[in-house]
């Protein structure tokens, strides 16, 4: 019973991440060819289609709390790139105060992803220490400037 619950599992985090993939090939080719308006959908439709969730519902609340309500570590690092990505986007956008808000945002989630379990490896290793270098701690909870220290 339980071999079946981990294959199911494993079964299940393995399209998830087959379909994130193909989604942020998308978002990217979208983002390079300059057509914002499809790459903000794209990140909505993907956060729909692999978390289950409205993207706005996801990003309203704070990073533990999403965390909590996502469960498993690589969907709040799905979603962490994702929020990264919008920050990608809006810089490119001059919005860089809204850019910076989700940088922090990207930053907070994927530390609670490592303290679910996550180990960052490839991009989401790259990505992570992309917005380590590029947001200050002070900009974070509390917590997570905590969690970042540790880390």
């Amino acid at each position: 019973m339980a071999d079946d619950f981990r294959m199911i599992t494993k079964d299940y985090i393995e399209r998830l991440i087959e379909q994130f993939a193909q989604a942020l090939k998308a978002l990217l080719k979208a983002r390079q060819e300059q057509r914002p308006e499809e790459a903000h959908r794209l990140i909505r439709e993907t956060a729909l289609a692999t978390l289950g969730m409205e993207y706005s519902v996801l990003t309203m609340a704070d990073a533990a709390s999403t965390a909590r309500l996502l469960g498993h570590p690589q969907r709040v690092v799905v979603l962490a790139r994702l929020v990264a990505e919008e920050g990608e986007l809006l810089s490119e956008q001059g919005e860089g105060a809204r850019a910076g808000l989700r940088w922090g945002l990207a930053l907070e989630l994927f530390l609670e992803a490592r303290e679910l379990g996550a180990s960052l490896a490839g991009e989401d290793a790259r990505v992570f220490e992309g917005l380590r270098r590029r947001v200050a701690p002070s900009l974070l909870s509390e917590r997570h400037q905590q969690l970042l220290a540790r880390h």
